[in-house]
């Protein structure tokens, strides 16, 4: 089987959860013995490695990146204010990128070609005029959902209008978008949910993401004292998530406990935006996302506006980390509370977990191996991609 996917992100290096989603199944379906072609557009602020990336990601694809200034400028953003249409996607258009997937089409078929997600939509009719095969759209979240729930959040009542209509625009958007596609794959039922009242009529599945069981290795702490949360700051939903907590959460703790530590890293943090704290510790770009989890003890997600599914709770239960999130960041995986979770929704809910852990009042041995046991059962890469290519290979 042929497959090509079109990414508006260069799956490397894997340092955010969309990054990651993609990057475990470009894997998998080559190690299925799929011929895959990786097309990819790269954001100019990413800085991403380009020579590493092609080299990586060439052991398992043929692969093209092609550059795209996706900034935020107030006139572009102004304009398509004024004209209602979604700035969030049209940033994501390029015509030479567009002219080159064209070309591909015309030399050559596919079998499925894999759409990562809503940003990838402005090329689903250029697609379509060039592609005999399926199409499949992998919605890695509910986009509207997100700014949904960010304007939701917010307290400045202009910011909060204008998130409301992005909202709006990305919801109309994909509710056009889901009728042109053969497939639609989400990660979670609930995402799925949302996109059948919609399109009622799609052909959906639901394939979570997936794990590397290899690279997150089981290394459970013995301690509970230093907490984390990796991801990348770039994403409006990490950023709030990670302001509230230092403002609200943060200093709770550090009163209850002279020995808590909080570790934070991921693409876009500036350390010069937060407060100067002993026991706080920021990093950007890690080297390696198990080593940093891998010295930590609690992975805390205190997602208030996310959807879809939260790859780095699951990594963390691989590596046999305690996981403490809020019911939004934890969204979409079978997780049991107080058997293979923790979950917390406000500042004093956090702070009452810390303080068990310091009586002992929470069996952290037996949470952690009850979250390995999850992610082995229900979250392996290659599992749920056997899954996803039986389904392509069923669709008419």
């Amino acid at each position: 089987m042929k497959i090509l996917q079109v990414s508006n992100r260069v799956p490397w290096p894997l340092n955010e959860g969309g990054t990651i989603g993609i990057y475990n199944y470009t894997r998998a379906y080559h190690e299925l013995g799929l011929d895959v072609t990786l097309y990819c557009l790269d954001g100019i602020k990413h800085n991403t490695p380009i020579a590493q990336a092609t080299q990586e990601l060439s052991k398992y694809a043929r692969v093209f990146i092609h550059p795209i200034d996706t900034d935020v400028y107030s006139e572009e953003a102004l304009k398509h204010l004024l004209k209602n249409q979604s700035y969030n996607v049209s940033r994501f258009y390029n015509t030479v990128f567009e002219n080159e997937l064209r070309d591909l089409l015309q030399k050559e078929t596919f079998d499925i070609i894999q759409l990562e997600g809503t940003f990838t939509g402005p090329y689903v009719d250029t697609i379509k005029a060039h592609h005999q095969g399926a199409i499949s759209l992998r919605m890695h979240n509910v986009e509207y959902e997100i700014w949904e729930r960010l304007s939701a959040n917010e307290r400045n009542p202009i910011k909060k209008v204008y998130l409301g209509i992005l909202a709006k625009q990305l919801k109309n958007y994909e509710a056009k978008l889901l009728p042109k596609v053969d497939a639609i794959v989400t990660v979670t039922d609930d995402d799925a949910q949302k996109f059948k009242a919609l399109h009622p009529t799609g052909n959906y599945l639901t394939i979570p993401a997936g794990i590397d069981l290899d690279t997150w290795k089981y290394s459970p702490s013995e301690n509970y004292t230093t907490w984390y949360h990796i991801g990348s700051m770039e994403w409006h939903a990490n950023a709030e998530a990670v302001h509230w907590y230092l403002d609200d959460i943060h200093p709770l703790i550090q009163q209850a406990d002279s020995r808590y530590k909080l570790s934070l890293a991921g693409k876009g943090i500036d350390s010069h935006s937060f407060h100067p704290d002993s026991s706080l510790e920021i990093s950007d770009n890690v080297p390696s996302a198990f080593e940093f989890v891998r010295n930590c003890d609690v992975c805390v997600v205190p997602l208030k506006s996310g959807s879809g599914i939260r790859l780095k709770i699951l990594e963390a239960m691989a590596a046999g980390k305690l996981v403490v999130s809020t019911t939004v960041g934890a969204q979409g995986i079978d997780y049991t509370p107080e058997v293979n979770i923790l979950i917390a929704d406000k500042p004093h809910e956090f702070l009452a977990i810390y303080t068990r852990l310091m009586n002992g009042e929470i069996d952290i041995t037996a949470i952690v191996k009850n979250a390995r046991k999850l992610v082995q059962d229900h979250y392996s890469t290659d599992a749920l991609a056997k899954k996803q290519i039986a389904f392509y290979q069923n669709i008419k």
